[in-house]
């Protein structure tokens, strides 16, 4: 079962930060109906057919070119997913980070790209242009910015470079035809602190919880 939560509010004192969260199961349709902007979606390890279902809810009834730039899951991993759970009336481009060039195609695929992992996030930005120029994509998604940055206990210079690379995201969106850009961060390991609330335009939390069934009376 999946719930899924929005980060209303955050209040900063000097002794702690905190993060109001509320449950949106009922309004999610008509968040999901104009997803735009930059939007942090934060989970615990959810497997690739929830990111599926979480993308045909997305703007749905439009035709939309998805450019979905993976340094965790390879290009063979989620294309068996979409076979046994398709995309609706979206078409998906990949960029593989993780094979990298080891294990090249044996022919020419137009869906996936190949490439070196990024060791940080001025290299991601560049692995993002390259897909941009090839795809021509309406969503970007970045799986995942765990390896870039720890939300429960940030460095000042993961917080700067992290900062740096959302503005930069920002400044291009508004020449250019991707405005929505889906930022996944896996938290299974810690509580998220230090929200870049003023820096995105929504975060959302995935948590994903198995529940007994209930026995009928």
């Amino acid at each position: 079962m999946e719930r899924l939560k929005m980060l209303e509010t955050m209040k900063e004192t000097t002794h702690m930060n905190i993060n109001y969260w509320k449950e949106i199961d009922e309004e999610l349709p008509n968040i999901l109906q104009n997803l735009h902007g930059i939007v942090l979606l934060a989970h615990n390890s959810i497997e690739f057919t929830n990111i599926i279902d979480f993308l045909n809810k997305t703007r749905p009834n439009q035709f939309l070119n998805i450019l979905y730039i993976s340094s965790i899951r390879s290009y063979n991993y989620m294309r068996t997913a979409l076979e046994q759970k398709p995309l609706d009336q979206k078409r998906i481009f990949f960029i593989d980070c993780v094979s990298g060039f080891a294990f090249p195609p044996d022919e020419d695929l137009d869906e996936c790209f190949y490439h070196k992992p990024p060791t940080n996030l001025e290299e991601m930005k560049e692995i993002m242009k390259f897909g941009i120029e090839k795809s021509n994509p309406d969503i970007v998604i970045v799986d995942s910015l765990s390896q870039f940055i720890n939300f429960s206990h940030p460095t000042e210079q993961e917080l700067n470079d992290f900062y740096t690379f959302l503005q930069s995201l920002r400044d291009n969106a508004i020449n250019i035809t991707q405005n929505t850009f889906l930022l996944l961060y896996d938290n299974k390991m810690s509580i998220m602190q230090n929200l870049p609330k003023t820096y995105t335009d929504l975060i959302l939390k995935i948590e994903m919880a198995k529940e007994e069934p209930r026995c009928k009376d």
